[in-house]
């Protein structure tokens, strides 16, 4: 029989084992078990070892992970600096109503208080950025890994981030805009940070007021403004729902239309309905109930034919020599109301296209301006198309004045305590010395004509003179009265000292020698319209900081007092005159009396009309840039003149405007002052009828007689006939009604 084999390989056998398997089985069982459990254990000890090195080993990062958590988190600073430009708002430019918005200067962005965000729009944003807001604690960890998970897999852009935490990203300053798990972290640690030091409402109203919505808009009330031309607290439910879908996507989403990104914008509207549904903020019903709401085509602040950026220089200018600078207006919040009537604004620029405007040669510019003769504010202007031309022809100067500075020579003579009675000789040509006497053609002095279509006129007075635009009859009162008291007269109307300051001592002042801009003769007017205080012409009409306080103007106080009633009202008798029966006939209104005067400068380089009804003062001008005449423009051929395209333009402006305005009368005049006779013809003519003195020789002032004796002159003209040969303009023009014959218009004005 073969030996056994030894139980244990490389081990040798113990003699003894037969005995001691034989006592094995004659022990207790538990005896038996207990060298094997201690064997077993013996062989358990060096994968125990392994064990606590693998757990030691995983557990000691976590740990060091941890602790570096804990510190960096309290090492995270509280936020308080917002980023740089993210609460700028832009100031708002409005028109005359006080809420329609023009555009707006810098930042388009309008914070609203707490009370003024309506319940409904909160709910409606919390619905689609962050249902458990009030209850989470600023950073939700599910959408945090899928936010990771899409952006690592390129899907969609569904909202991982709370609105803490995106305020905490847009917001706040110290976090980068990279990608990246570093930044990540961080904007968690600030989100919680946010969360346990500042309330929920006021993180809500942080983001509310600051959160991009599309169409260039920061912020709900903006946006309202952007979307609906609403204020924020106006908008009803299916608005605020789409306000808040918008959020997600507001450079993709559209408002209009049928395709991709519009079916997107109105899945995910329903996506904010039903989540109202969800948090017990809006009922089934109601929410069935909504329709997608209509926005506008467009921002509101858009629409003024490119006449907007004129208007943003000017009023920039305008605040600057306010005192106001430049970073106000940009990002401090600023409301800044105009003058400007957007229904006027249309009809100025439908009046200069109806004269073919927009295709005139580049070298023509033209504009026309309207102001509130009480005021000053600019109504209405257009200033010719951005398209043609980008010459401002409305506040800068493009042209010369031409007769319409005549005006500013009859103020004078009546500031000397002249009548429009006061006659002069409208022979043509003349030579005038120096002190307006009247000299031979061989010598010396200052040669003066009339246009050929008015020719040589016998004796006039200052109304004829006026109404036909005489220059003879204009150059012989400006000599007499003072060429300096022509040019103070002309500034204190409102004319630039710059723009007199070359013509000093110079008798063409007075046929409008001087470079003048459209607004400056409307506000000009508008002294006669007014009864004798001049005005600033101006857009902006109010400022109101982002404090509610309103802020300073120069132009808010009462304007300067430059004629007194009566002759005010005698200036405006000769002006209606030009307009019932001399140059200005074209631009007649049907329904109630205007006064005005047309202008044309030599060689037809340039044609004005400027007129006023009582309430507003309106400028017309085209000017040609090259050394020309206005000749040939598309759908007016031969020659343009004052008296000619811009009173018709000036008529088509003011007849639709003042379907907005009472019907108001001009005051009447009882022809104070001295008619002083200057005809400078037979000798037999010289005596004054009135037997008054030559007021010329007095010292100057709006007064020129004494009271007392101007109150019995008064008297003396009320109840005779005023000595002219001028009839009196009528109140009214009824067009289909027959008259006399009026003379037929010159060709200069």
């Amino acid at each position: 029989m073969p030996a056994r084999a030894p139980a244990c390989p490389g081990r040798r056998p113990s003699p003894y084992s037969h005995v001691e398997r034989g006592r094995m089985h004659s022990l207790p069982r538990a005896r038996r078990v207990r060298p094997a459990l201690t064997r077993l254990l013996r062989t358990a000890v060096p994968s125990s070892r392994r064990l606590r090195r693998a757990i030691v080993m995983i557990i000691t990062p976590v740990v060091l992970l941890a602790a570096a958590t804990v510190v960096a988190y309290v090492r995270t600073p509280l936020p308080t600096r917002p980023q740089d430009g993210v609460t700028d708002e832009g100031s708002a430019v409005y028109y005359a109503d006080g809420r329609t918005p023009l555009f707006r200067l810098g930042a388009n962005r309008e914070a609203v208080r707490h009370d003024q965000i309506p319940g409904r729009l909160r709910w409606a944003v919390l619905a689609a950025e962050d249902r458990g807001f009030y209850g989470g604690h600023g950073v939700s960890p599910v959408g945090t890994i899928r936010a990771v998970w899409d952006n690592a897999s390129g899907g969609g852009t569904g909202g991982g981030s709370t609105i803490t935490q995106q305020l905490a990203r847009n917001y706040y300053k110290g976090l980068s805009r990279d990608r990246t798990a570093r930044r990540k972290i961080k904007e968690i640690f600030i989100a919680l940070k946010l969360d346990r030091h500042r309330a929920k409402d006021e993180i809500l109203d942080l983001y509310l007021n600051t959160i991009y919505f599309g169409r260039q808009t920061s912020g709900v009330q903006a946006a309202a403004r952007a979307y609906f031309d609403k204020d924020v607290w106006e908008l009803d439910v299916a608005e605020c729902a789409m306000l808040a879908a918008m959020i997600q996507r507001p450079t993709y989403f559209k408002t209009q239309g049928g395709d991709a990104a519009a079916r997107a914008l109105r899945s995910r509207w329903k996506y904010v309905l039903d989540g109202m549904v969800s948090m017990g903020r809006l009922g089934r019903a109601e929410a069935d109930r909504q329709r997608f709401p209509r926005t506008q085509s467009e921002w509101t602040g858009v629409g003024l034919s490119g006449q907007d950026l004129l208007v943003r220089h000017r009023i920039e200018e305008e605040l600057a020599s306010a005192g106001i600078p430049a970073g106000s207006v940009v990002n401090g919040g600023l409301k800044i109301y105009t003058g400007l009537d957007q229904r006027w604004m249309r009809h100025a620029e439908q009046a200069m296209r109806e004269a073919q405007e927009p295709r005139w040669p580049g070298s023509v510019r033209g504009g026309l301006v309207a102001v509130d003769s009480r005021t000053g504010a600019v109504k209405a202007f257009y200033g010719g198309d951005p398209k043609r031309s980008q010459v401002d022809a409305v506040f800068a100067p493009v042209a010369q004045a031409g007769s319409t500075f005549k005006p500013y020579v009859l103020a004078a003579a009546l500031r000397k305590g002249l009548s429009v009675r006061t006659r002069v000789s409208g022979a043509s040509p003349q030579k005038f010395a120096p002190n307006g006497e009247v000299t031979p053609m061989t010598a010396p002095g200052y040669k003066v004509k009339n246009d050929e279509e008015i020719g040589s006129l016998g004796t006039i007075d200052l109304v004829k003179a006026t109404a036909l635009s005489v220059n003879t009859g204009y150059v012989k009162t400006a000599l007499k009265v003072g060429i300096g008291n022509v040019l103070e007269t002309a500034r204190l109307f409102g004319v630039p000292e710059a723009a007199l300051a070359p013509y000093k001592g110079q008798a063409g002042v007075a046929l409008g020698i001087p470079d003048v801009s459209a607004v400056t003769q409307a506000a000009g007017y508008a002294a006669f319209a007014n009864g004798g205080t001049a005005v600033v012409p101006h857009l902006v009409t109010k400022v109101v900081d982002a404090h509610g306080r309103r802020v300073p103007l120069p132009w808010d106080g009462p304007g300067r007092r430059v004629l007194d009633g009566e002759q005010a009202a005698q200036a405006t008798y000769a002006l209606r005159a030009t307009v019932t029966s001399g140059t200005g006939t074209r631009a007649a209104l049907p329904d109630r009396e205007a006064a005005g005067k047309t202008g044309t400068t030599e060689h037809n380089r340039a044609a004005w009309f400027v007129g006023f009804v009582p309430q507003v003062s309106a400028a017309v001008v085209i000017g040609n840039a090259k050394s020309g005449p206005l000749r040939n423009l598309p759908g007016h051929p031969g020659t343009v003149a004052g008296e000619t395209l811009p009173a018709e333009i000036w008529h088509s402006f003011m007849d639709k405007i003042a379907r907005d305005l009472p019907v108001a009368a001009f005051p009447e005049p009882v022809f104070a002052g001295a008619a002083a006779n200057w005809a400078d013809q037979d000798p037999a003519e010289q005596p004054d009828p009135a037997g008054q003195p030559d007021p010329s020789k007095q010292g100057p002032g709006p007064a020129g007689l004494d009271p007392a004796k101007e109150k019995e002159l008064a008297k003396r003209k009320q109840a005779a006939t005023p000595p002219s040969d001028t009839p009196a303009p009528s109140r009214t023009r009824d067009p289909g009604a027959g008259g006399t014959a009026r003379t037929p218009p010159p060709v200069s004005g």
